[in-house]
């Protein structure tokens, strides 16, 4: 088949041998694509300053059938976003991002869109905007894409709508009112409340363009990041290692902002 052409966010790399690397990069078109770059860790000319994660690139692979391996041929830089490793909090959401979409595209008929939410959060991210908040709005914008939309209106036991505080079931994919929060007995549930939710809803539903004017609150932070960690780990049977990082560092953040922690350690 001959090469094909284009535009890709490089979401990993593995240095494969002595001089290859594998790169697995995301495109509008095809999703997600797994590649080996013959001779990449030694040739400055095709591959120059591309394969770094998160990279812009324009990318020439080939992909032959039956092959779940394809051949990256060159790859040309068009955004670095060097300002994502400025620090750990951009660093640790815009790796959560990539490893999301890494794992959770498949086929489905709106790649274009979801390439295009992606590339939007790691530039939003590169300018500085709160990346907690950033990371809530692209993570339920992601998933809702792939068709992983829990349903954060209706109760999933008595099929009402409730504008009050729910708790979020793994196991329905949904919420539960508090009506019927006794009929979900030793289920993992996550408190949500209705501040936090209406932000949820907007993020599935905003125009891209708008979806970074939303601000998450840190409560709201706290609740979203909390049940799509658990949301995810459900619907792909694994954790995210980028959300184990993100724990670790958020509990750092808290402990080191708050003056009674060491006390009551």
């Amino acid at each position: 088949m001959p090469p094909r052409q284009t535009l890709a966010l490089i979401l990993k790399t593995q240095d494969y041998g002595e001089a290859d690397r594998l790169v697995v990069f995301l495109t509008p078109d095809e999703g997600r694509v797994t590649a080996l770059a013959k001779h990449a860790r030694k040739s400055k000319r095709r591959f120059a300053n591309c394969l770094e994660p998160f990279s812009l690139v324009q990318a020439i692979y080939t992909a032959k059938p039956n092959l779940e391996l394809a051949r990256l041929d060159r790859g040309e830089l068009v955004e670095a976003f060097p300002e994502l490793r400025r620090s750990l909090d951009t660093l640790a959401a815009a790796a959560c991002l990539t490893e999301t979409a890494m794992e959770i595209v498949g086929a489905i008929d709106n790649l274009a869109e979801l390439f295009a939410a992606l590339q939007s959060s790691l530039t939003h991210l590169a300018t500085g905007l709160p990346s907690w908040s950033l990371l809530c709005s692209y993570l339920i914008r992601l998933l809702a894409l792939a068709g992983y939309g829990p349903s954060w209106q209706t109760c999933q036991v008595c099929r009402r709508n409730t504008d009050g505080l729910v708790w979020f079931s793994l196991n329905k994919g949904g919420i539960v009112c508090s009506s019927c929060l006794g009929q979900s007995q030793g289920e993992r549930l996550y408190p949500l409340h209705p501040g936090a939710r209406k932000l949820i809803l907007a993020a599935q539903r905003l125009p891209l363009e708008n979806l970074p004017r939303l601000r998450f609150p840190e409560l709201a932070q706290k609740e979203t990041l909390a049940l799509l960690n658990g949301f995810i780990r459900q619907i792909l049977g694994k954790e995210l290692k980028s959300f184990n990082f993100i724990d670790t560092l958020r509990n750092f953040q808290k402990r080191s902002t708050d003056p009674h922690a060491h006390t009551r350690n």
